[in-house]
């Protein structure tokens, strides 16, 4: 089966009064990009996290999203060194002093250093803050991957469908290419009885050019391998995983075969066809770009 590139993913986990929401995304991108956006007291965190995503997620561009409840981020921020506080307000009037500022401490300046009077957590809270945190991306992800394989099904479904179209108009050129060709020979024949004389033309050199004629309007090759072009990526479809690549190099080459039939023809109804091959070729472009 193959994976979307485009999924979204989220958990929400709750321990001894710990709460957090973990949300991942992503989007189609060549590499797998990891972003993170954490709470300050999970910062930390973040090289597992990516470790953990990156262990999971091949490709895409991924943002993970960390949250905790607003009334547990109040409560973090209460928590506050009293001693830590003393002393930094001490440390700025001592400042004010030697540089003779006229200016006392006030709570706004207080409020500018927070991240300064964190009261120390303890060690059991961190590790099972963590703990929780880590679980919450692995299930996050979870939910992600089961999003991912559901709109990679959708996926498939329509490949199979333009590549079902895409036999259809080659078998479609194929049959009008043989009448074609036949008009096209007789075509020749006629030009040659009319304009050369029978007693001055060079049979050998006759056979050469209507042999190069034939070749030039002569779209079997294109046809036959474009058959074959389909048949791999049906076979890619079927055997799954990180095929996105592979499906796109498969397409570059099916859109070569039809770019070279329509060079080749210049039927009317052939280059109908083409078009619409053409169109279907760069719908399945587009969509390849979102298979993992």
């Amino acid at each position: 089966m193959i994976r979307s590139l485009t999924a979204f993913g989220r958990a929400e986990v709750e321990d001894d009064g710990l709460r957090y929401s973990v949300e991942v995304r992503s989007v189609n991108n060549r590499f797998l990009d990891i972003s993170t956006r954490l709470p300050r007291t999970l910062l930390s965190l973040d090289s597992e996290i990516r470790t953990a995503v990156k262990n999971r997620i091949e490709r895409g561009k991924v943002n993970v999203f960390v949250e905790e409840p607003r009334e547990d981020v109040q409560r973090s921020r209460l928590e506050i060194d009293m001693g830590a506080a003393e002393a930094l307000v001490e440390s700025l009037r001592e400042i004010a002093r030697r540089t003779n500022i006229e200016h006392d401490v006030t709570t706004r300046d207080i409020a500018f250093n927070l991240n300064m009077l964190s009261g120390s957590e303890n060690e059991g809270i961190a590790e099972k803050r963590q703990k929780l945190v880590l679980r919450g991306v692995e299930e996050a992800v979870t939910h992600f991957e089961e999003m991912a394989e559901a709109e990679g099904a959708n996926l498939e479904k329509d490949f199979q469908n333009r590549l079902t179209r895409m036999q259809e108009l080659a078998e479609l050129i194929k049959t009008r290419a043989v009448e074609n060709r036949d008009q096209a020979l007789e075509r020749i024949r006629e030009r040659i009885e009319r304009f050369i004389d029978a007693d001055k033309v060079d049979d050998g050199r006759l056979e050469q050019e209507v042999a190069y004629l034939v070749d030039r309007i002569d779209i079997t090759e294109e046809l036959v391998r474009l058959a074959s072009h389909i048949d791999l990526f049906r076979q890619a479809l079927k055997k799954g995983g990180l095929v996105g690549k592979r499906l796109n190099f498969i397409l570059q080459e099916m859109n070569r075969e039809v770019n070279t039939t329509g060079s080749k023809v210049l039927d009317a109804e052939i280059s109908t066809h083409v078009v619409e091959a053409k169109e279907e070729l760069e719908k399945l472009r587009e969509q390849v770009q979102n298979v993992a």
